[in-house]
């Protein structure tokens, strides 16, 4: 008897690793600042942060030793943006800020390189993001080729196209979308909302509109040539991340969470999480192996094809997730935790 009692015990805990709600627990990682943006760094994880009127930079590593990056704004308007995106190839980091200001309230944008030690804004010509044709910058990604940043500009035919700024030389140019799946046109608008690194080039999320009727959307650039996709039965396309060779993309469909994956953006079956039309989603993240969104519904949830189980810490809006030394993070509300 005390043999099946000891195995049915061993059964039991391992089919939870989270408790008896198994909850799935997550520790605060104490900052002096609100977190806004996350990047891995080698084994370093970045951490954008904002005090109450400037920006600041921090690496965390694997032994959870906090250090801060020296930063370096060189406008009036770095010295007071929030982050709207980090990426890094290990090496360098790159970063975009912004910070509304002006007559019409529109974000004034800073652009920022270096590595652990220092990272300096690198001023650009008032034209380079702003003027009479600007858009939005939606983030930065890394390809072997150097950093790339995505956004949106007046299109020579209808809206705003998609858009593509590359980086040499301490300058960024906006590069043609003419001619390319990036132009919007009287018969098809265009929107991108999140970008990620894919292979040698980059991966643009978000939606389109056709006759009235939206869609969400794909657009892949290898490097060379931009290509398109159509995601089944999806409204708007939110985030996305690749590893291992495969994409992974979530977004909205009817009001619900949805989920595409692989070379051709198959439609996963996952449990029934409802996003709402302003909700914002973090990319996916491996956990444990298994590819997962981090998402608030009804407390922060940790969802994946396999199912849905609570976070236990973190509250309130998911803002960002990342992988770093073999370690899960979450922005959750205006704290940073870590998957115990």
């Amino acid at each position: 008897m005390r043999r099946l009692t000891l195995a049915v015990l061993l059964v039991l805990a391992g089919c939870s690793s989270g408790g008896a709600d198994n909850s799935v627990g997550f520790t605060a990682v104490d900052l002096t600042a609100t977190p806004e943006a996350l990047a891995r760094h080698g084994d370093l994880l970045v951490i954008g942060t904002r005090p109450s009127d400037h920006p600041e930079l921090l690496t965390r590593g694997r032994d959870g030793a906090l250090s801060n990056v020296r930063l370096t704004p060189a406008t009036p308007y770095g010295k007071e943006a929030h982050w709207y995106g980090i990426t890094s190839d290990g090496a360098t980091i790159t970063g975009v800020g912004g910070e509304r200001g002006g007559a019409h309230g529109n974000v004034r944008w800073s652009a920022w390189t270096g590595d652990d030690r220092q990272i300096v804004e690198k001023p650009q010509g008032f034209s380079t993001f702003g003027g009479y044709g600007a858009g939005d910058l939606i983030g930065v990604a890394r390809t072997p080729r150097g950093p790339v940043i995505i956004g949106t500009w007046q299109s020579a035919k209808a809206g705003l196209d998609i858009a593509m700024w590359t980086y040499a030389g301490d300058t960024w140019t906006r590069q043609s979308s003419a001619g390319t799946v990036l132009e919007s046109s009287q018969e098809l608008l265009r929107f991108p909302l999140a970008v990620t690194q894919d292979g040698d080039g980059v991966l643009v999320v978000g939606w389109q509109i056709a006759k009235g009727t939206p869609s969400a959307a794909v657009w892949r650039f290898d490097g060379q040539t931009w290509t398109t996709s159509v995601l089944k039965d999806g409204d708007a396309a939110l985030a996305a991340r690749c590893w291992d060779g495969t994409c992974h993309v979530v977004g909205r469909s009817k009001g619900k969470l949805a989920w595409w994956a692989g070379s051709d953006f198959t439609k996963l079956t996952v449990p029934d999480v409802p996003v709402g039309d302003d909700q914002p989603l973090a990319a996916p993240v491996p956990v444990n192996g298994t590819p997962t969104v981090l998402v608030d519904h009804n407390g922060v949830k940790l969802v994946s094809e396999k199912g849905e189980r609570p976070a236990d810490g973190p509250t309130g809006q998911v803002k960002a997730a990342e992988t770093s030394g073999g370690q899960v993070f979450v922005i959750a509300g205006d704290r940073l935790w870590r998957l115990s």
